[in-house]
């Protein structure tokens, strides 16, 4: 029997690592263990006024704070029957944007890449590639920007609120932020140049099931329905169906599956679900790169993320020019009567579907609340490939075994802080 252990999973946001266990050519276990503290958010919420929810939610996460103020800003209005300006869709959209801009630049250039190049880190990689490494934090410096201009600050914005926003950027602060942006798109081309120029390593192939929001007429980040590469369309309010969560003994976050059957959420699936809805250069690059993304390919989220970081930096600059062509509004958050209610909101994080669901009082107080976050969903799927590789790579020494092991996780830029929810439904 041989066992390997990847202690320490580095360069993913949060704590956990991999296990393995092979007994002669069968392999008995490989699986991702997420052994990071439950953090029991759903408990967290009971009681509290609906207008605190996304600022609390925001704390699940530093990375990825935004898809949880906005799905759970849509969660609530949809109980309190609260119909918003579309400026204030617009400024979610780019609320949203701004997440995916600053965590894709920093998945792709500073904790995929390293691998790729044969370095252990970014740091190593820049004194190689110092105007790689220039244009990545150029084009994550503006998806920062974004957070500012329209959260308020970088890290679990303040003026994200059911009802719309409590402070609107001004037109200079939008002009400002459209010629960063404009000024960092080279990164996102850098991002496409260069990962394109790899090729991604084919140890863990299968048919796989993927998941992303329908975003309507534009590729993006939010919904009402959920597209599933079976070829099926589901409203947001039977995500339950759709997750199936459950818990594991290997794992403080749960796992999903939908039809018993693992699947992806992420970059990769809203891709491969949602190419019709690209325009621009990002369309044009994906037309060109059609043939590098494989679907039974985790690896091929990495090319994905590039082709959406380009999309959202030009999706970005579209929506500032049409707010500023339009004039924004001294005031976007309209008069909110606390009543009860039900409402579910799913967005799309970076990572994937992330699903808010409520049940206020008639005082607008939380007397119910239930997240479902992107690895959490992702987390089965891990496992499945994980045992693929295994599988096709277990003549390899411990030390390269380990690393080909990690790759393939980051290959999914878990979110692993996101993912400890461990609280039973209800209680």
């Amino acid at each position: 029997m041989r066992e390997i252990v990847v202690e320490h999973l580095a360069r993913v946001e949060g704590h956990g690592d991999i296990e393995v266990v092979v007994e002669g050519d069968a392999v008995k276990r490989a699986v991702l263990r997420i052994y990071e503290g439950p953090r029991f958010f759903e408990r967290i919420l009971i009681g509290k006024s609906y207008y605190e929810v996304p600022d609390i939610t925001a704390r699940i996460c530093s990375i990825c704070p935004d898809p949880y103020q906005v799905a759970s800003s849509r969660a609530i209005e949809k109980a309190m029957g609260i119909r918003v300006d579309r400026q204030v869709e617009a400024l979610r959209e780019l609320q949203l944007i701004s997440d995916v801009i600053h965590s894709h630049a920093l998945h792709l250039f500073f904790l995929a890449l390293p691998d790729f190049l044969g370095y252990k880190d970014a740091i190593g990689m820049a004194a190689q590639y110092p105007e790689t490494v220039k244009l990545a934090l150029k084009v994550k410096r503006a998806g920062n920007a974004v957070k500012e201009v329209i959260a308020g600050r970088t890290v679990h914005g303040v003026v994200t609120k059911p009802g719309g926003y409590t402070k609107v950027p001004r037109a200079e602060d939008l002009e400002g932020l459209r010629k960063q942006l404009e000024s960092s798109i080279d990164g996102a081309r850098e991002a496409i140049r260069v990962f394109s120029s790899l090729k991604m390593p084919e140890y863990a192939l299968d048919d796989n099931l993927y998941m992303a929001v329908d975003p309507g007429e534009h590729y993006g980040y939010s919904g009402d329905h959920i597209l599933v590469s079976d070829g099926t369309r589901h409203p947001v309010e039977k995500y339950m169906d759709l997750t199936n969560e459950v818990t594991v003994e290997h794992s403080s976050a749960k796992h999903s599956s939908y039809k018993g059957s693992s699947f992806m959420t992420g970059a990769l699936a809203r891709l491969l679900l949602n190419e019709k809805r690209l325009y621009g250069e990002a369309k044009e690059s994906y037309e060109s790169l059609r043939d590098k993304i494989d679907p039974r390919n985790p690896f091929s989220n990495n090319m994905a993320q590039a082709i959406e970081l380009l999309y959202s930096v030009q999706r970005a600059m579209d929506i500032i020019d049409g707010l500023l062509d339009e004039g924004i509004k001294d005031k976007l958050m309209v008069e909110v009567k606390p009543r009860a209610g039900e409402g579910i909101a799913v967005v799309e994080a970076p990572r994937g579907l992330l699903y808010h669901h409520y049940k206020l009082d008639d005082n607008g107080k939380v007397i119910f609340a239930n997240l479902v976050t992107p690895t959490a969903q992702n987390a089965a799927n891990m496992d499945k490939y994980l045992r693929i590789a295994v599988r096709n790579l277990k003549d390899l020494s411990d030390d390269e075994l380990k690393l080909k092991l990690e790759m393939l996780v980051r290959a999914y830029d878990p979110c692993i802080s996101c993912s400890v929810h461990l609280t039973r439904i209800g209680v």
